[in-house]
């Protein structure tokens, strides 16, 4: 055989040899001394190991259980929760990252309107470095800021890049006061330890009151009268009873209304009243406050009832959610804001219990 006819059999061997070759170079890596790299092995020299080079603002705060909702400061007005992270099923558009979500709820617990940005809360891994947010949320459910008050709550999810090999349940939730806070004033992980629950003190949470006489006294339900046998006026002050506030911009969202009902009687000349003029103490002679504003169900702020007729009033105290009230007394005081007392309505042994 020729050496023509020879070379033209051994060339398609060479070319498909460098073929094959230069496919193994793009899945693994070739090499001429057969000192090659495995693909897995490449791959896995190549994820990150932590979710970012910055370091997390530190706790300065509790730290409680995923799902649990706690107060964000020291006024505790706004209260926020966190949920365990989870991985989405959405692309995370970084290699070696995936794209994994927490649920977060913000409400009211007093008074006020709060918005709640979603840089607030930071994923944080196990080497105390915090995760990323994607420049663009992509969930469903994702926002830039919850804008919360006592009728509305808010929830939401918020994302983050987290390398592949993280495990989740290494992974905790902070939230930051602000922004731009440095320290954190919550934070939630798995196997916290939930704080036990505070029960409030019984009794109102008014400041001490300050009244001096005690007046016409009677039991609830009775009717005091004063004036003459010409003019006069009557007022029967029904027992206190508890009940539930709707959320609402007039009282906090952590008290429950006391109720107190007056059948107002005039005779001989009109009668005026003014919501001013009456207070409510408990047993330990502390206030129960009230809006100064008309709380919700309240139906008495002035007015006048005419002479020979008679009006049906309601005026609303708070009662702190949880706390049990004992021994409330009605006073109706001489002039609206003052501190002398024309008439007290009465039950030493009245107690009203937390709603259930």
């Amino acid at each position: 055989m020729s050496a023509l006819a020879r070379s033209s059999r051994t060339r398609p061997r060479t070319l498909l040899a460098a073929t094959a070759c230069a496919a193994a170079v793009s899945l693994t890596g070739c090499s001429s001394s057969g000192d090659g790299h495995d693909a897995a092995s490449a791959s896995s020299s190549a994820r990150p190991a932590v979710c970012s080079k910055t370091s997390a603002p530190r706790v300065a705060g509790a730290t409680v259980p995923f799902g649990m909702a706690s107060p964000t400061g020291s006024s505790s007005a706004l209260q926020v929760s966190a949920g365990a992270p989870r991985t989405s099923s959405l692309p995370s558009g970084r290699p070696g990252f995936r794209l994994v979500q927490v649920p977060v709820k913000a409400g009211v617990r007093t008074n006020g309107t709060f918005a709640v940005d979603h840089s607030q809360f930071l994923l944080v891994d196990r080497a105390g470095r915090s995760c990323e947010q994607p420049s663009i949320n992509p969930l469903s459910n994702g926002f830039v800021a919850l804008t919360v008050d006592e009728t509305h709550t808010g929830a939401g999810s918020v994302a983050f890049l987290v390398p592949s090999s993280t495990a989740l349940s290494r992974l905790s939730v902070r939230y930051l006061p602000a922004v731009d806070a440095t320290s954190a004033t919550l934070s939630w992980r798995k196997g916290a330890v939930a704080p036990s629950p505070t029960k409030p003190p019984d009794g109102c949470d008014g400041k001490k009151a300050n009244l001096s006489g005690a007046g016409s006294r009677a039991a609830f339900s009775s009717s005091i009268s004063h004036g003459t046998d010409v003019a006069s006026a009557s007022i029967r002050a029904s027992a206190p009873k508890r009940r539930a506030f709707k959320p609402g911009t007039t009282q906090p969202n952590d008290v429950d209304a006391i109720d107190v009902h007056l059948h107002v009687i005039a005779k001989g000349a009109d009668a005026f009243l003014d919501r001013r003029s009456f207070a409510l103490v408990d047993g330990t002679g502390r206030l129960c406050r009230s809006s100064d504003l008309s709380s919700q169900g309240e139906t008495l702020t002035s007015a006048l009832v005419k002479a020979g007729h008679a009006n049906d009033y309601t005026v609303v105290f708070w009662a702190p959610k949880g706390s049990a009230i004992h021994g409330l007394r009605l006073v109706e005081l001489t002039k609206p804001g003052g501190n002398k007392v024309q008439s007290t309505w009465s039950d030493a042994k009245l107690t009203l219990k937390p709603l259930k």
